[in-house]
């Protein structure tokens, strides 16, 4: 069935979750012509999903906040219910995908055509987002996510056509509205790849110093087991970030991508260790450049105003991959 084809009289629609599976969703009255798929593609015309909604249930994690903090290379932290705050990024962690196999693109993502419009662009990131922590979130709260998409855009650059989708993500934890996210991911053409050159696979490019003007700074290199405890603790299939023949010989990177959310992790993670106490109530990320596995990145921070700090992930060379803000009492 396509993904839209059934609006029912009563203002739901079925379709695919973020996650992929089956759910339904609040659609628009009067919608009933956003079935027409072809037609929405065919003029870039994906208003009709633009304020569609799904809701999913979760339960703050004790043993994903244990992993988290491995990972992060981090002390455990308390392990009875009620007592552990979530890491500010932990949500993160939450409301997996749960598409099955079968229901996978060829890039491992779960394929469009749901509850996210079926935009032909295969490639996809997580281009940043900005958060408003409302309330902490404990260990064994339970989670409610309602997602709305708020803007579908597309555009064309330098590098072809692209479009922006923009989500709302609220979420509560015992009905209490801890957090609201807005979400950008990016979509972009498949990169033209000769098949008769060499790999487009290179050596990690070297060490740089780290950068002036900050007011700490730490060298990092991540490996390819961050990047696969990562993709379990999210459960993200994206082939980029384990599968070296694809994410060099199909996306055209020259290495493993580090996650984006990952890098904004380290990010809060560093500012954190650097301002112990510190409650972060709002934060904001973009992925500008990606980074890749095997190669030296600086996590830096400096006061940017009372009560706030302006951070960057540094990559070889002295670009900023990820910058920063975010807010703190």
């Amino acid at each position: 069935m396509d993904h839209l084809e059934q609006i029912q009289s009563n203002g739901f629609g079925k379709s695919r979750n973020i996650d992929g599976s089956l759910c339904f969703y609040e659609a628009l009255p009067g919608e009933d012509h956003v079935s027409d798929i072809s037609y929405a593609i065919k003029n870039e015309d994906f208003s009709a999903w633009v304020s569609l909604s799904e809701t999913h249930a979760d339960v703050a994690s004790r043993s994903t906040a244990l992993a988290l903090a491995a990972l992060l290379d981090r002390p455990a932290p308390p392990v009875e219910a009620g007592q552990a705050k979530l890491f500010p990024l932990g949500h993160w962690l939450h409301f997996t995908p749960t598409a099955a196999h079968s229901e996978l693109g060829k890039d491992g993502h779960p394929r469009l055509g749901g509850f996210l419009p079926p935009l032909p662009l295969p490639r996809r990131m997580w281009a940043g987002s900005k958060i408003s922590f409302h309330s902490p979130i404990t260990v064994g709260q339970p989670l409610t996510r309602t997602t709305t998409i708020e803007s579908i855009t597309p555009k064309s650059g330098s590098s072809g056509k692209l479009c922006f989708v923009v989500l709302r993500h609220d979420l509560r934890a015992s009905t209490v509205h801890a957090l609201t996210e807005h979400q950008t991911l990016v979509y972009r053409e498949a990169v033209p790849l000769d098949l008769s050159a060499a790999s487009s696979q290179r050596p990690p490019r070297e060490a740089t110093e780290a950068p002036a003007g900050w007011e700490w700074s730490h060298a990092f290199t991540p490996d390819e087991v961050n990047l696969f405890m990562y993709s379990a603790l999210t459960f993200n299939a994206h082939r980029i970030h384990y599968d070296l023949p694809y994410a060099t010989g199909v996306e055209g990177y020259p290495g493993l991508v580090v996650h984006g959310p990952l890098s904004a992790s380290l990010l809060v993670d560093r500012f954190l260790l650097e301002h112990p106490g510190a409650e972060i109530t709002s934060f904001e990320f973009s992925a500008r450049s990606p980074v890749f596995v095997g190669e030296q990145i600086h996590i830096c921070g400096r006061a940017d105003g009372n009560g706030a700090a302006e951070l960057a992930v540094f990559a070889p060379g002295g670009a900023q991959a990820v910058t920063a803000r975010l807010e703190y009492r």
